[in-house]
């Protein structure tokens, strides 16, 4: 097996747990490593610090697997996977729709999995998973035994591994949709062509706990998608709901999710820009009694932190004008560069920026089944801030 060896002081933050070693950490590379294949890494004086997969191609030039040195092969990836299992049984016993596999909260960095059901949704994000398709899949067959698998090969951070967009592979049989048990609801999943692996199920805890301020009021629920939002807010009791998302496909699966769970409520749903809708609102002088609003991410790196900062201070900023005093606004950054202390410091300014006040009602993160490690912040990445206007 090939060796990495640290520069000085180098091995530092791997040793308190992280698991990604960047390339400007390595002094010298010792044997042939090809791309995506093993290395154990050490630091500079020798000591193995730990197992990994190698790519020249990324920055994060190794992400580390095991914390000894060890093949990281078919066991290795069992044993991950049926400790991911055991967890989401642990926490989400009476669930079979949520996140199976979290990359490096599940150590197993680059793999994500879904499951919705009787099938699994997988995304493939980096050099050394996707030599391993073939095996993760199998394994993948064996441990949870679904109906189908559909790993998806079109997500954006493959080229920071330089890995191309490829068509999905498929295990078993994948129907055109799906249908999910969720929450006590049965929703419509799309694997080959939905956002991610076809839903987020990142906010799991957070609908129901958005949910439990809706009644009696009237939501607006922007960047609606599939609805999800929408359909906890009308069965906890809100009066009317009005759903806003650019997508069709997305539009129409939310309609037919609530025909199916909650025919009857004041639900609607509008292919519409949020923006756009913002204006329209605003210029209406239409006002809502509750306000949902998670976009994707807007601060995809780094150097786009004060770009992506002023999007959301704009942002927050209008659906604040909306609100009444008493409203509530339920907002949302999916960005692991923008933190809870960050966030909440950029609706100060949209609340400045809108001439309101409000006052914290609750601070939430992602849900337990997509595990955060303490010594990688990057595994922490979703921040909801629920709001009260005060005047």
């Amino acid at each position: 097996m090939a060796r990495i060896v640290l520069a000085k002081n180098q091995d530092r933050r791997l040793r308190s747990g992280h698991l990604w070693v960047f390339s400007n950490e390595i002094e010298s590379i010792e044997g042939s490593p090809e791309p995506g294949g093993e290395v154990v890494v050490e630091d500079s004086r020798g000591g193995t610090v730990g197992t990994g997969l190698y790519n020249p191609h990324s920055l994060i030039a190794v992400r580390l697997f095991a914390r000894r040195a060890r093949a990281i092969d078919d066991a290795l990836l069992r044993e991950r996977l049926e400790q991911a299992k055991a967890l989401r049984e642990r926490i989400l016993p009476v669930e079979s729709t949520y996140r199976l596999v979290y990359s490096e909260g599940d150590f197993i960095p680059g793999l994500i999995v879904d499951r919705y059901g009787d099938y699994l949704g997988v995304q493939s994000l980096t050099m050394g998973v996707e030599r391993r398709l073939d095996a993760i899949l199998d394994l993948l067959m064996d441990v949870m035994k679904p109906e189908g698998i559909c790993c998806r090969r079109d997500a954006p951070a493959r080229a920071l591994e330089g890995l191309p967009m490829l068509e999905p592979l498929e295990r078993g049989t994948v129907p055109y949709r799906i249908d999910a048990p969720y929450e006590g609801y049965v929703i419509e999943v799309d694997l080959r062509g939905g956002q991610k692996t076809g839903e987020f199920l990142d906010m799991r805890d957070n609908r129901k706990r958005v949910a439990q301020e809706a009644r009696g009021r009237s939501v607006l629920d922007l960047y609606c998608y599939t609805g999800l939002f929408s359909l906890h807010c009308a069965t906890a009791g809100a009066i009317e709901v009005t759903g806003v998302d650019r997508s069709g496909p997305a539009i129409e699966r939310a309609r037919r999710n609530l025909a199916r769970n909650a025919p009857g409520k004041s639900v609607s749903f509008v292919e519409e820009e949020t923006e756009s809708a913002l204006t329209r609102f605003t210029g209406e002088g239409t006002r809502f009694d509750m306000i949902v609003l998670d976009p994707p991410s807007l601060v995809k790196s780094r150097k786009a932190f004060r770009e992506g900062s002023a999007k959301y201070e704009k942002l927050n900023a209008t659906a604040m004008r909306l609100l009444p005093p008493g409203g509530i606004l339920a907002t949302a950054s999916c960005s692991h560069h923008v933190d809870a202390p960050a966030f909440l410091d950029i609706l100060r300014s949209a609340a400045k920026r809108a001439g309101a006040a409000f006052r914290v009602i609750d601070v939430r993160g992602q849900s337990r089944d997509h595990p955060e490690l303490l010594a990688a912040r990057e595994t922490s990445y979703l921040t909801l801030a629920l709001l009260e206007r005060i005047h």
